[in-house]
């Protein structure tokens, strides 16, 4: 591509900033959607809580085998990044979020622990 080219779309991207007003994740100004796999089910509340004060929206897949590896594909497919703790998964289902967050070009982050301060700390690094 051209420099006009790069320059056009860069100017383009930013007139689709400005006019977003409903978050729909495809430009920088929307919030992310960040997905959960696994985790205490009981703490559900408050992960989410978490993900949206860092201005974020939460997707959750709570347990594996619930749908199988097809809404695993269909979660990851939808999110812009995806939270694995190794705590709470199988060491296979661990292995699938990896392969599949490949496969889709989704960035991911397996986490030593499904605790609160685990998510926060992830949470916090990707800003």
């Amino acid at each position: 591509m051209s420099s006009t080219g790069t320059k056009n779309n860069k100017i383009h991207k930013q007139a689709r900033q400005k006019q977003c007003i409903n978050p729909c994740g495809q430009c920088d100004c929307c919030m992310k959607r960040i997905l959960m796999v696994g985790g205490i089910t009981k703490f559900k509340a408050l992960y989410k809580n978490i993900i949206e004060q860092h201005g974020c929206h939460f997707e959750y897949l709570d347990g594996y085998m619930k749908g199988g590896e097809r809404a695993l594909i269909n979660k990851i497919k939808r999110c812009d990044m995806v939270f694995c703790p190794v705590d709470c998964n199988s060491h296979n289902a661990c292995l699938s979020v990896k392969k599949l967050c490949k496969k889709e070009g989704k960035p991911y982050k397996i986490l030593p622990s499904s605790s609160i301060s685990g998510v926060t700390l992830a949470i916090g690094e990707i800003g």
